[in-house]
């Protein structure tokens, strides 16, 4: 699995974005005329600056998961909108970002997509809230969220380059021993889950090293 965590992207990687998500819309029946200006909106949102890891590089290496695992996938273009729209209003400061991240995808999608669909998609959108699937008997959205965890399983280079980069979002917040004991916190919770992820072939092929580098983080987080 390749990873992207950088700030700014090359023409290649803008390219590829923008094809990706006119290539969801229009089989969803999204002419491009409405798909680019949504891109557009969409697009800006992800460059917000206070966005270090939640940003362009994030839906990049999620667009490259749903791509890799297309076979695995019922509605691939579904599951790429709830990508594209999952993290798009990102505020570390607030706690509701899935909440506002899916009523803005219902906002701008309404007029373009059946009820059924804006429920799907609005559903594994709030999923992320927690990582638990609100579909859980639907395999989609338990692809889409191992998808989203996906870098916890990275080689130990690019898994420090996540953490830094989770650290920025929250720099201007918090002092460095508030911040630590906040995401040791939450890195517990994950490895005290009985599994991370919930497809087969992740918790077979990347749950012990995501459980390896879970561990290797907080052994690094020091507290006041």
């Amino acid at each position: 699995m390749n990873f992207v965590i950088k700030n700014n992207l090359n023409d290649e990687e803008e390219q590829y974005l923008q094809t990706r998500f006119l290539s969801a819309a229009a089989a969803l029946g999204i002419s491009e005329k409405i798909a680019l200006p949504l891109y557009d909106q969409v697009h800006y949102e992800y460059t917000d600056w206070s966005r270090h890891y939640h940003n362009l590089s994030h839906i990049l290496s999620l667009l490259g998961l749903s791509e890799l695992f297309a076979a695995q996938l019922k509605e691939s273009a579904l599951v790429d909108m709830a990508i594209w729209f999952h993290d798009v209003v990102y505020d570390s400061k607030k706690k509701d970002n899935e909440l506002q991240s899916a009523l803005l995808m219902e906002q701008l999608l309404r007029p373009y997509l059946k009820k059924e669909q804006l429920d799907f998609v609005y559903a594994l959108i709030m999923s992320t809230s927690g990582h638990k699937p609100l579909l859980p008997e639907n395999a989609d959205n338990l692809w889409f969220l191992d998808f989203d965890l996906a870098i916890l399983a990275s080689y130990k280079k690019t898994y420090r380059k996540y953490s830094d980069a989770i650290r920025e979002e929250y720099k201007s917040l918090f002092s460095f021993f508030v911040y630590n004991a906040g995401r040791k916190k939450v890195l517990k919770s994950f490895l005290e889950r009985k599994t991370l992820y919930f497809s087969t072939e992740f918790q077979e092929k990347f749950e012990p090293i995501a459980r390896e580098n879970l561990a290797w983080e907080i052994a690094g987080l020091k507290e006041g």
